[in-house]
């Protein structure tokens, strides 16, 4: 794996079995060091369902599983949510500076029909500090979030290609994370990142990479061999997004023929 971050040669990773609730459930979990992120996988039986959201642990039910976390699953992350001239934007301080992140909108004729463009803005203190293309519009929103830890501030972008040509114009959206106005996924040769949030102050986020799909935590990528983790879903399979708290994330991944149902975090 190219580009990756010296600290990963001080990854180190417990891997222990632990049977709990009267023997009821069994969960992996891997610790890394020096972070202390917990991860959680619990294999399923097949794929989880949506609407209502239900899954089948191959040991165990949903409901004890659920209840593990269910404290720090339920406290959000913050919501730094704005309007700004009218549209949806994000707003943060970073020390003493306050930046706002936003979408503006142009539609544009293209050879196969029209399209209506996104640009995202990212604003300092109302000075515009960078611009960037995100892709088409689409029923999900391109800007994701804004957010600051140390001294960085950090958007994510779901960049969307529509494909005028076909009467579906599916919807390709690719996951893009910018840190102080420099994409990550060019400086570590990530295909894709994505669901980007903070857990305990410190940056965490999905890559994919040489088409597995692994997770990155204050610098230190975790290959996780995912072949596929749900995002940017819309409608009735938005319930298959991962689901972010203040310290944690809860997601769906498949690793070859199995599905898991993951929680990791750092916890209490």
């Amino acid at each position: 794996m190219k580009h990756i971050d010296e600290r990963i040669l001080s990854f180190v990773v417990l891997i222990s079995t632990v049977i709990f609730l009267n023997g009821c459930i069994s969960k992996q979990e891997q610790t890394t060091s020096p972070s202390e992120l917990i991860i959680e996988e619990y294999p399923l039986q097949y794929s989880p369902i949506t609407d209502p959201l239900t899954f089948i642990p191959e040991q165990g039910s949903q409901e004890e599983i659920l209840a593990n976390h269910q404290q720090e699953r339920e406290v959000p992350s913050p919501d730094n949510s704005i309007l700004f001239d009218g549209q949806s934007a994000f707003s943060i301080q970073l020390g003493n500076e306050k930046i706002i992140a936003f979408e503006s909108y142009d539609s544009r004729v293209a050879s196969q029909g029209t399209s209506q463009k996104v640009t995202v803005q990212v604003l300092k203190n109302n000075q515009v500090i960078f611009t960037t293309d995100a892709g088409d519009i689409s029923p999900i929103n391109n800007l994701r979030g804004l957010w600051t830890y140390s001294d960085h501030w950090v958007i994510e972008i779901a960049y969307v290609k529509l494909d005028l040509a076909s009467n579906d114009s599916p919807l390709e959206p690719m996951g893009q994370i910018i840190q102080d106005g420099e994409l990550l996924n060019d400086r570590y040769g990530y295909e894709q990142a994505f669901g980007f949030q903070l857990i305990k102050d410190k940056p965490f986020f999905f890559f994919q990479q040489n088409g597995k799909i692994g997770i990155s935590y204050d610098g230190e990528q975790i290959p996780m061999e995912f072949d596929q983790v749900p995002h940017y879903q819309c409608c009735s399979d938005a319930s298959l997004n991962p689901r972010t708290g203040l310290n944690m994330v809860s997601f769906f991944a498949q690793r070859q023929d199995t599905w898991y149902y993951v929680e990791t975090g750092v916890f209490k």
